[in-house]
């Protein structure tokens, strides 16, 4: 399977399939995007991605170089970072892909050049020279994603660089600009620049005033205009733009409710008059209480070994404990020899289920006969959907699911953690429980 997929937004970043496809027996496929403006996306096979830009109303032949998918190399996806090499098979030295490429080039070697020049001597002239070669060489292009490419990736390096004071920086690339919120340089910059700005702006909101508009009146009114204060965020779409990103950071905090913080986010929803605020909005809900304890579960359709489907329906009744786990895991044998025994103690209440990303399902079989294992074992058949759903980035990976499919726990403990507590705990079991165990 290969797919293409992009970023919603760039505040809650969460990601979206735009289209996929099966490659068929000769290595072909062909993947269609509906979009109406520039999109920075991301091919995607297995755990591999690349990078790539569409723009409306284009079509592109690439070609992706050869590796076997197949084959089980006994490394971490998530640790080795792979890339796909992706090649545009192209003439035009004008297409988007092909400027963004030439560009880095000289971007990346610029700086390896000058590091030094610019982030401890803070030489403001070497910009300068940087400009007037990309002037040489880029000037009459006139592809506006990739002129704003250029201007953010150098507002960018003027602001790592101290090079401008905040308020340059926000009068030359943020004041009476067009918000560009789906171009990535854009986005990364606005990012970076009010990152955390809650405590770190010049009139930072006091923990106090925050805890009491978030955990006691619930006010994103009261937010907004704290944050107005600041002379960098007296534009409304912007300030609005900077309390959407300060929910999602104070979210993580743990002395803000964060059932209050949805609420606040959903009230603002309603009432913003910025579509693109209100989309935002939604899309921070939906990344923030994906598998929080209470949400739905996400669903899945796999296999096991004797080629019986399972879905999430499919264990209703009991308690499902899911280990995302593979055959040459170091880490993933002793935990699965521990779950034997959960296995006695608890079958009559919980539902054991293994998930594995091996690319073989031959190793699977061989794994599970081995060890003489007796309960589920799926096979993801090389897609990764569901290791996405479930925002797996390691081996192993546990998540408790109750009785009708709603998250317990995730991460929740290993069988070498101590879940076993928690089994007791959920069965009412009368067992002493020290402070270290809670």
């Amino acid at each position: 399977k290969i797919k293409i997929k992009a970023n919603a937004d760039y505040i809650s970043e969460l990601s979206k399939k735009i289209d996929e496809c099966i490659i068929d027996e000769n290595g072909n496929f062909k993947l269609k995007a509906n979009i109406t403006e520039t999109v920075y996306a991301q091919i995607q096979i297995g755990f591999l991605n690349g990078d790539f830009y569409l723009e409306p109303g284009k079509t592109y032949k690439i070609n992706i170089s050869h590796q076997n998918y197949k084959e089980d190399d006994k490394e971490s996806p998530f640790l080795s970072k792979k890339r796909l090499n992706i090649e545009l098979i192209n003439n035009d030295n004008n297409e988007l892909n092909t400027l963004i490429n030439k560009f880095n080039v000289i971007y990346n070697d610029f700086i390896i050049k000058n590091f030094n020049a610019l982030y401890q001597r803070r030489d403001k002239s070497r910009i300068d020279t940087l400009q007037n070669k990309i002037n040489i060489e880029f000037g009459k292009i006139k592809n506006n994603y990739f002129n704003n490419y250029i201007k953010y990736r150098l507002a960018g390096l003027e602001q790592m660089g101290r090079l401008k004071n905040n308020k340059k920086l926000y009068t030359n690339y943020l004041y009476n600009q067009p918000v560009l919120y789906n171009h990535v340089e854009y986005m990364y910059f606005f990012n970076e620049f009010y990152e955390k700005f809650f405590y770190n702006g010049n009139h930072s909101i006091k923990t106090e005033d925050l805890k009491r508009y978030i955990n006691t009146e619930r006010s994103y009114l009261s937010l907004l205009d704290s944050l107005g204060r600041d002379s960098l965020v007296k534009n409304e779409v912007i300030r609005e733009m900077v309390f959407l990103k300060g929910m999602k950071e104070l979210y993580y905090s743990k002395i803000y409710n964060n059932d209050n913080i949805i609420d606040i986010i959903s009230r603002f929803a309603s009432k913003t008059k910025f579509p693109e605020h209100k989309k935002i909005a939604f899309n921070l809900i939906e990344s923030l209480v994906a598998l929080k304890p209470g949400s739905s579960a996400p669903d899945f359709k796999l296999q096991d070994l004797k080629g019986t489907t399972y879905n999430l329906s499919s264990f209703t009744g009991k308690y499902t404990y899911i280990c995302f786990f593979t055959t040459w895991c170091a880490g993933c044998m002793p935990e699965n020899d521990a779950i034997v025994d959960l296995k006695k103690k608890y079958n009559d209440k919980v539902n054991f289920v293994n998930i594995a990303a091996d690319k073989q399902a031959l190793n699977l079989m061989y794994y599970v006969e081995k060890n003489k294992y007796d309960w589920y074992f799926l096979y993801s058949e090389n897609n990764t959907d569901i290791f996405e759903n479930y925002k797996v980035n390691s081996f192993p990976v546990y998540i408790l699911i109750n009785p009708q499919g709603n998250i317990v726990n995730y991460p929740a403990m290993k069988p070498s953690e101590g879940i076993d507590i928690i089994f007791n705990k959920l069965f009412k079991k009368d067992i002493p429980i020290s402070n270290d165990n809670q």
